[in-house]
């Protein structure tokens, strides 16, 4: 009877602990501590007759369920526990362990090594003349702003591998390949184009102070980030005498508080012992009667946040933007993301003081992400030139139009005014003047105020009504603005919906909004309307 019990025991705990995961993965009884990083989420899939037929269902089902079994996080932590501290090793792609507790970007150790140049070029050779290319494009860039009075100059932001080499994992260097960043330092410098590189700074500068100038866990500078920027900004000012505010800092003192460093991705269940103590600077901005704080267009790679959580970067600079690999941009001091393709590249541009190409050394072989090829067609060529030249190149080399596009966008040194020349002869002059115009325009809240309530009369972006009015503007015609009559109403409306096309354009909103629609049980567009209108509303009780 006794054995019996037993055997009814065992066989119910079984069943519990083999149906405990499935009960996780639907009612969530037990917390869990959300992985770190990026996650990709897949949506639990729609059965239709198609998609079960086409098997459009099966992958996504099984998809959806490798990502959402019961205990995930757990199990996973627990494996990258276990391969962390019997093997030293992480499931990480792109971090990768040195000696000791020191972590490494993988894509800069090989930089060190001398094997990243393989993976985006062929032979030194065809780096070589990559490489010449960018700083011709870049040289013809900076020639072109520089006739709007913006500076155009770059930023390379320190190596650790190149600062810490004692710590890399051993492996054979090659000696074959061409290091981008020393190759672009040089080039940069033969050309006279303006330029700091950090790396060998921070080389010299680390055994001369009493603090590690990069954490052992993290692949970005922290305090020592303000060293850099006051050395950008120093040599932003010097390009034109500016009048930017001066970064004043004292000596680092210790910091305790938790931070997030990439310590956090390799997701493990214990923390690492033995990380180097984290220190801050008290950083103060200095600002006569003489200073003038400028509007910076950033475009580059991670190393750009440091600006944000160690220097009060409001009182440095009237406005920033930041086009994050020339991917995702960011707008303002709050960080508003925005959609690529909803900003107007060149608007952006010519309402700059300086454009700052920022990146760290191992991303130099991806030049510039395409910025300055996608700037000089938008500063160089107007529609119609485009139209002709892509039928041109379409005709000359065989091939359809859409191939000859994506080649003029892949180099605009193919494009007659553009080639080789040092400052490309010609212009965008209509797409600059009608850019120009808007930008003016955006300053006056009045005028943004009729032109908000035209987006809700005529059901046009804010971006369309501009360009409408700049055409006015230019042409001499009524504007928009003499003939609106602005009510609260209608200002509100135009709030709201401008309110929803910045969501729209969000991932991150979007995605926050499609939960709540699916946890409420609503259309996510009546969601979308009902969340603008009260925010909306909300807004307007605090003003």
């Amino acid at each position: 009877m006794k054995n019996k019990l037993l055997y009814i025991i065992l066989f119910a705990l079984l069943i519990s602990f083999l149906f405990l995961p499935m009960i996780q993965e639907h009612y969530k009884p037990f917390k869990s501590k959300p992985l770190n990083g990026v996650n990709f989420v897949t949506e639990f899939p729609e059965l239709s007759f198609e998609t079960f037929s086409n098997g459009k269902y099966q992958s996504q089902l099984e998809k959806y369920t490798s990502e959402n079994f019961g205990f995930r996080e757990f199990v996973i932590r627990l494996y990258n526990q276990y391969i962390w501290s019997c093997y030293h090793k992480t499931y990480s792609h792109f971090l990768i362990p040195g000696k000791g507790n020191w972590l490494f970007y993988t894509e800069a150790v090989n930089d060190y090594y001398g094997t990243e140049q393989k993976k985006w070029y062929k032979t030194p050779e065809n780096a070589k003349d990559w490489f010449d290319k960018n700083t011709k494009l870049m040289c013809q860039l900076r020639n072109v702003l520089k006739e709007y009075d913006i500076e155009f100059l770059s930023f390379m932001a320190p190596s650790k591998p190149f600062v810490y080499p004692e710590h890399l994992p051993e492996r054979e260097r090659d000696t074959t390949t061409i290091n981008a960043m020393e190759y672009y330092d040089n080039s940069l410098t033969e050309a006279g184009f303006p330029h700091i590189e950090m790396t060998k700074w921070f080389r010299a500068m680390r055994d001369t102070l009493p603090y590690p100038v990069f954490p052992n866990m993290d692949m970005h500078w922290q305090f020592t980030a303000v060293y850099g920027y006051d050395s950008l900004f120093r040599l932003m000012n010097s390009l034109n005498d500016f009048g930017i505010p001066k970064i004043k800092y004292g000596k680092p003192k210790p910091y305790f508080d938790d931070f997030q460093n990439d310590e956090a991705t390799l997701n493990l269940m214990f923390p690492i012992k033995n990380k180097n103590t984290d220190y801050k600077l008290d950083v103060e901005i200095e600002c006569n009667e003489n200073c003038r704080k400028p509007k910076v267009l950033f475009v580059g790679d991670s190393f750009i946040w440091g600006l944000d959580e160690h220097l009060p970067w409001d009182q440095l600079m009237d406005d920033i933007e930041i086009l994050f690999y020339n991917s995702s941009v960011f707008k303002g001091f709050d960080r508003t993301k925005y959609k690529k393709e909803d900003i107007n590249l060149l608007r952006d541009i010519l309402r700059a003081d300086y454009v700052v190409f920022y990146t760290s050394g191992h991303q130099w072989y991806r030049a510039s992400y395409d910025f300055v090829e996608e700037a000089l067609l938008a500063l160089c060529v107007s529609d119609s030139v485009m139209e002709a030249e892509t039928i041109r190149i379409a005709d000359s080399l065989n091939i359809s139009k859409e191939k000859a596009l994506q080649k003029i966008k892949n180099g605009p040194y193919i494009v007659k005014g553009i080639e080789t020349y040092d400052n490309p002869i010609i212009r965008n002059e209509k797409g600059i003047r009608i850019a120009q115009t808007i930008n003016l325009i955006e300053k006056d809240e009045e005028w943004i105020k009729a032109l908000n309530v035209q987006t809700v009369l005529q059901d046009k972006t804010l971006e369309e009504i501009l360009t409408i009015e700049a055409g006015n503007v230019l042409n001499n015609k009524p504007l928009l603005r003499s003939s609106t009559v602005v009510t609260e109403e209608m200002i509100f409306e135009a709030k709201v919906n401008e309110r929803i096309r910045k969501w729209k354009s969000s991932p991150d909103m979007m995605k926050f909004l499609r939960e709540k629609a699916k946890q409420k049980g609503k259309d996510l567009e009546v969601v979308i309307v009902e969340d603008a209108r009260w925010v909306t509303k909300e807004e307007q009780k605090k003003q």
